[in-house]
This record gives C-alpha cells, sequence and structure tokens, in this order.
C-alpha cells in the first residue's frame, strides 16, 4: 500500500488520457518499493527513472492498443505506470491511499531496465528462465511473430499481467494482496480462487492437492535460482497435468489470476502467440502452445469470458445476474442483488434452478445454498427456503460481503438468526455500494459459537424480536457485556420490541398513540368470541373493533380489523394460530378520507423519512397503496420528502426524542401515522424493517436523494462508533 505524501501528484493522473499516464516514479512510490518489494538479495534502492520519448511512446502504443473493454475497466482507478530502476522485479502493482486512508487508485511501476533492450521474445525467453541455473536445459516462449517482435510487445504483456492486479483488486476473483491472513476470508468468498487454491483454517493459502507438484513452492523469479536447470523437464511435465497456465502462475493465487487473465488477453482477445520450447542444449524436447479451449482450463476460461465479454462468445445464455450462480463457489449474490430483481419482477426461476444446480453438484458450496435459500424466499417458497437456509449455516456460519469501494473499508461484523427476511436488520441495503465490509455470522441455538469471532471495526446485532430470537438476545446480552469493540443495537434493547413489549415502553409519552397490545391465547379469542363483555378485562381500554394478529407475523399476514365479536369465529376458521397480538383499532384518516402511514428510522436519534404511503384502505404496505398509479400521491410523498425536517420531523421531535431515550437502539426503524388530533400514532418499532432504494427513479425521482440522506447517516453512526475508545 503506497501512502500519498503528494496526493495531487497521484490524483492529476486520472484526469490524462489512459496512454499518456506514464511518469517517472515519484517519492511516495520510491519509498514503498525500498519498504516491501525488494528482492532479499537486493542491495540497491530504487531510483526514479526518467525514460526516453521512445520508451514513453512503447508504453503509450502499449496501452493505446489494449482491448476497448480493458481500457474501459481503467479508466477510474488507474493511475499509470511510473518508471524506476532497481525494482526488484520487471514490473510491481499496488494501491495508492491518501494519509487519511482515502483510496486513490492503482499504481504500476516498470523497471526501466527490465525491458531497456530486449524484445518480446526476448523478455518471455528471459522471464521464463529466471527460476532455473543456467545449464543444458533451457526454455524458449514466443509472445510475438517476426513482425512485431519488438519493446512494445513485451511491454504490453508485461502490462497485461500487472493490469490483471489492477483489475482484481476489490472484485474478489482472489483475496487482495493487501490483506492479512485473518482477513481474507474463506475459499468460498471468491470466483476464481477456489479453481485451483484453497484457504486453510489458518488463512493460508494453498494449491488444490492436483494442482500441486514437487518444486512448485521453490519457483522464484526475484533472486537467486533455487531449481537446477535438469529439473525443467519435469516441472514442466507436472504443469501440464495442472489448471495452472504457467509456471509463473503457480507461485501464488494472485499470480495465477493476473496470469491467467494476461494469456487469455494476449491469446483469445489480441490472438498473438504464445508458444513454449524445451530444450537440451540444442534438441528440442518439448513444445506446446497455449489453448484456452483445453478442458483444463474450462472453468477459468467461463470466469474471463465473464468478465471479458466478446461479442461473438458462445456463452450460455443467463438471466440477469446469474452468471455467478453458474460457477462454483462463487462469491456470495447476497439479499440486496437478488431482492432488487425480484422487485422489479425479473424471473427468478432460471437462477434459483442454477443456484440448486450448483448446490447438488458441490454439497459444501454454503454460498449456493445461502443465494438459494433466498432466492426461494423471494420466490414465495417459504418453507423449502428456511430449510436450505439451515443447510447453508450447518456447513458455514460465516459469509463476507466485500466493500464496493475504499482500500481501507470499515469492517462490520453482524450477528444474525435463521428465518425469513423480517428476521434480521437487512443490512444490506443500508451499506451498498459503500466502503464497508460486512461480516455476516450466523449464530443457533444448537450449533456451538466460535471462539473467537471475525476481526470487526464494529459490530451489529441484527437480530429481530421473534420468540425463537428471545434466546439467543439472552444469550449474547450476557456475551456482549463487556465487549472490547463498539456494538451497534445492543440485544437487551432489541428483546424489548415484541408488539406488547413496545407499547409497554412507550407507554404515556405525551404525544404519542401506541394501542395497548396484549397476548391471548387461542381459547381466550374464542372465549370471547362468546362473551364481548371479556374485553373489558383484556383491554380495559379497547372496544371493537380491534386489529387481531398472529404473534410472529409480519407484512400484514393473517392481519384483519374485527369488527364486532361475531366476526371471532370466522377469523379462528381462517387463521391456524395458536396465540394472537390483540389492540384497539384507530381510525387515522385525513385529508380526503385517505389513510397516511410514514416509515421513519431513527439513526443516533436523527429521524428521517423513508416512504409515505397513501391509500384508502386502513391496512397499508407501500406496494398496494397504489403509488406507481397516481401522480398525485407521488407528488404528496415528494412533498412530504422534501420537507419531512420542518415538517413531521418538527412536530413530533420531542416525543421521537422520548421514543429514542427509552428505547435505547442507535438504528430503530418506526411505521407510523398522525391521528386527525396531531398525535403520533405507533404501529410498530422494530430493528429488521426493509430501507431501501429500490423505486424506479423515472417513477420516483425524490427517492434517492432522500435515500442517500439515510445511508449518509449511517455511515457516519458506523465512523463514530469506530473511532469510540
Amino acid at each position: 500500500m503506497i501512502i500519498a505524501n503528494e496526493q495531487n501528484t497521484w490524483s492529476s493522473a486520472i484526469d490524462r488520457p489512459l496512454e499518456l499516464r506514464h511518469a517517472p516514479a515519484p517519492p511516495d512510490l520510491l519509498r514503498h518499493l525500498d519498504q516491501v518489494n525488494g528482492a532479499p538479495d537486493r542491495c540497491a534502492p530504487a531510483r526514479t527513472a526518467t525514460a526516453s520519448a521512445h520508451l514513453q511512446g512503447d508504453v503509450s502504443a502499449a496501452l493505446r492498443e489494449l482491448p476497448a473493454i480493458i481500457r474501459g475497466r481503467l479508466q477510474a482507478n488507474f493511475l499509470g505506470v511510473y518508471f524506476a530502476h532497481d525494482v526488484g522485479s520487471s514490473a510491481a502493482t499496488d494501491i495508492v491511499v491518501g494519509a487519511d486512508g482515502e483510496f486513490l487508485g492503482i499504481a504500476i511501476v516498470l523497471d526501466v531496465d527490465a525491458v531497456a533492450g530486449r524484445t518480446a521474445n526476448e523478455w518471455a525467453t528471459w522471464r521464463e528462465n529466471l527460476p532455473f541455473q543456467p545449464g543444458v536445459f533451457h526454455a524458449s516462449v514466443r509472445i510475438a511473430d517476426t513482425a512485431d517482435d519488438n519493446r512494445k510487445n513485451a511491454i504490453q504483456f508485461l502490462l497485461l499481467h500487472e493490469i490483471g492486479h489492477v483489475l482484481a483488486a476489490g472484485r474478489s476473483f482472489v483475496p487482495d494482496w493487501w490483506l492479512m491472513p485473518d482477513q481474507i476470508g474463506r475459499t468460498g468468498d471468491y470466483s476464481f480462487l477456489p479453481l485451483s487454491w484453497r484457504i486453510t483454517p489458518e488463512g493460508q493459502i494453498v494449491p488444490l492437492p492436483e494442482n500441486d507438484f514437487p518444486q512448485r513452492d521453490q519457483l522464484n523469479y526475484y533472486g537467486t535460482p533455487q531449481l537446477p536447470d535438469g529439473q525443467l523437464m519435469q516441472l514442466y511435465h507436472s504443469l501440464l497435468q495442472s489448471g495452472f497456465c504457467t509456471l509463473y502462475s503457480a507461485q501464488s493465487a494472485d499470480e495465477d489470476f493476473s496470469e491467467s487473465f494476461a494469456l487469455y488477453v494476449h491469446i483469445v482477445l489480441l490472438q498473438k502467440p504464445y508458444i513454449v520450447r524445451l530444450y537440451e542444449g540444442q534438441q528440442l524436447r518439448l513444445q506446446y502452445a497455449s489453448d484456452w479451449e483445453e478442458p483444463r482450463f474450462a472453468d477459468k476460461r467461463l470466469v474471463l469470458q465473464r468478465f471479458l465479454p466478446r461479442a461473438d462468445d458462445d456463452l450460455p445464455p443467463l438471466p440477469a445476474h446469474a452468471s455467478a450462480a453458474l460457477l462454483p463457489y462463487s462469491p456470495l449474490i447476497g439479499v440486496a442483488p437478488l431482492m432488487l430483481r425480484a422487485f422489479r419482477h425479473e424471473d427468478m426461476a432460471p437462477l434459483a434452478l442454477a443456484l440448486v444446480a450448483r448446490a447438488q453438484a458441490h454439497p459444501l458450496d454454503a454460498n449456493a445454498y445461502l443465494d438459494c435459500s433466498t432466492v426461494l424466499q423471494l420466490s414465495g417458497d417459504h418453507d423449502v427456503a428456511l430449510s436450505v437456509q439451515a443447510e447453508a449455516v450447518r456447513i458455514q456460519p460465516r459469509y463476507t460481503l466485500p466493500a464496493k469501494r475504499g482500500a481501507a473499508p470499515l469492517r462490520l461484523l453482524v450477528l444474525m438468526g435463521l428465518g425469513d427476511l423480517m428476521s434480521n436488520t437487512p443490512i444490506e441495503f443500508l451499506v451498498e455500494d459503500s466502503d464497508v465490509t460486512l461480516e455476516l455470522l450466523y449464530l443457533t441455538e444448537d450449533a456451538p459459537w466460535p471462539e473467537a469471532f471475525p476481526e470487526h471495526d464494529v459490530m451489529m446485532v441484527a437480530l429481530a424480536e421473534s420468540t425463537a430470537n428471545q434466546p439467543l438476545l439472552r444469550r449474547l446480552s450476557e456475551l456482549l457485556a463487556d465487549w472490547p469493540r463498539p456494538i451497534l443495537n445492543r440485544p437487551e434493547h432489541i428483546a424489548v420490541l415484541s408488539r406488547d413489549g413496545a407499547c409497554a415502553a412507550l407507554a404515556g409519552i405525551d404525544g404519542v398513540d401506541m394501542p395497548r397490545t396484549i397476548r391471548a391465547d387461542r381459547e381466550q379469542v374464542a372465549a370471547l368470541a362468546q362473551a364481548p363483555a371479556m374485553l373489558a378485562d383484556l383491554l380495559p381500554d379497547a372496544s371493537f373493533p380491534l386489529i387481531v394478529r398472529p404473534l410472529g407475523s409480519h407484512a400484514g399476514h393473517d392481519l384483519e380489523k374485527i369488527d364486532s365479536a361475531a366476526d371471532l369465529p370466522a377469523y379462528l376458521e381462517r387463521v391456524a394460530a395458536a396465540r394472537f397480538y390483540l389492540a384497539r383499532f384507530v381510525d387515522y384518516r385525513g385529508n380526503g378520507s385517505m389513510y397516511r402511514k410514514f416509515r421513519v428510522v431513527l439513526i443516533a436519534g436523527q429521524p428521517f423519512v423513508c416512504h409515505y404511503a397513501i391509500s384508502q384502505h386502513w391496512m397499508i404496505h407501500y406496494l398496494n397503496a397504489g403509488m406507481d398509479q397516481s401522480a398525485e400521491k407521488r407528488a404528496e410523498e415528494a412533498a412530504c420528502m422534501r420537507d419531512f425536517d420542518s415538517t413531521f420531523a418538527l412536530r413530533h421531535r420531542d416525543a421521537l426524542a422520548e421514543i429514542d431515550r427509552r428505547i435505547g437502539l442507535p438504528y430503530l426503524g418506526i411505521d407510523c401515522a398522525e391521528t386527525p388530533d396531531g398525535r403520533l400514532l405507533i404501529f410498530e418499532i422494530d430493528n429488521a424493517m426493509v430501507v431501501h432504494a429500490m423505486d424506479d427513479e423515472q417513477m420516483y425521482p425524490y427517492k434517492k436523494p432522500a435515500m442517500r440522506k439515510v445511508f449518509s447517516a449511517f455511515r457516519q453512526l458506523l465512523e463514530d462508533l469506530r473511532k469510540q475508545p
């Protein structure tokens, strides 16, 4: 990681055309090279180099002639090629961050002496022989036809390898090179890594048995050769039986991806040769041409085809976002991208089938199981989905969703429980496209909990209150009593959020009406149907109509307004639950005899509006309120969001502050309304309400700005917690 003391030197590079992003190595880069990138036996410090006009022209041409898709992917983060002497290798790549840790981009340093006097084939041959002591056996490599055998093409191939490092950063092909062993996660978190490598419980990356071979670990391209030339033939015979495309790629997972990337672009996209010849003296002993159509490269080829698609690639047709589903041990897709596709009414069946097939073919691919569970829930197969989810957590309780940007992401450990999509805080929506890495850890009563939790900057307890989660919340409350890291939403505060617990907690707040809620078993409800006078004993402040719903139900499932005791028997016939919540009904109709419901979140005590639904029906859910069909309703919601701070939030400032004080959760959702006499009517308070920015921007242009405020406030909350001593 290069620390930029002269930030303008780096940030100005992005403004230049791609082919002109090259310059002498600045002091920041030289200091970094001397610290981490030199060969062990190198004594000369790295020095900046002023490249000749011809060399600069070759670098510009090498960049200009890259395939358009690669040039496009480099535009945003590639800081350029920097020239130096005594780099310790032909080239090196690393990320550049500001003094405050802000990610600036990725830079390549090129050793001008490594390429100064070599053509393409000379350089490739020189590199191929570096691990071997000089002797009778040697290799020759051709990466250019005779007419193209020049320095520019040597530089282009060298840069392709380094660009592989650049484009791998943050994309979960392989672990990012700057991560420590305890940060890299598990094999299944990556798409390219499992094809030839695995991560041990100690955090070491080792080749799969079928890809390991004798002397592989003695390959050394940066110092004194370790291997006698007589082992050259044996090593290449082993290489050709493995999934590695070159000996260089067999060194590590990081080099495997970058070398595979370079060869794929060189051979498939640029249509250039890569031919290796092995000699004993002058006698040719073996010749082969690297061919991406070989069966041993099939899985790697598919990953690279997906990343660098061509118009004529004969790829299987995929639904949106299904490419990751087809590859074994692909990174977790996650709830947010999958729910977005369901929200847009995309056909989820092909994706579900792909995930099921992948899970059946790879029974330990926990990511396939967990994503499959999510798709099944979104498709309505609730019971099957929960069974698949339980199997995923049995295989592996921990999952990682890497940050989408930022070189030094905040690590948020999220403690979760089994259940449907409303059983945990939907955290992915709050940090989507941010610099927050999510470590999702599922805890159950049946399985042992880890002795050491994953490293984190902040822990968030995401479990929602439920009968199933209450034992977990109690156990967590004891475990986290003296936790050394900041905790967002302590479990003992979540535990009071049952419907009856919440109304008890908020009782007596001025300006607030949250009708008292009680629990009643099925027999009590049946008795109330026969003896309506019992209601005075059960709910002294209530009269019919009542709101009745089963314990544990959400999203209006089996929630009904019961106008009289005579309606209860029919309700019990429809709903087979054993226990119910009962509360009085409040008629909160406003202007035009319409019902209006707000979804508000409190973040560190500050209220933010997330949606505002208007309906003729008392039971409002945003998706059934007809907002799509009514420009008038959307205009009213837009005004609500625009003026929220000076209207609703101001009117109920004291009430919201008292709710925040009593509940004590830095992140809390509130579904609420306003009564005709101006009180704040609370339907529900919860830590697991869905808060999102999935709405169509053409129809709801005002939503994204409002939600950005929510997401920014949540990110600031995490940062404030991280900074706590």
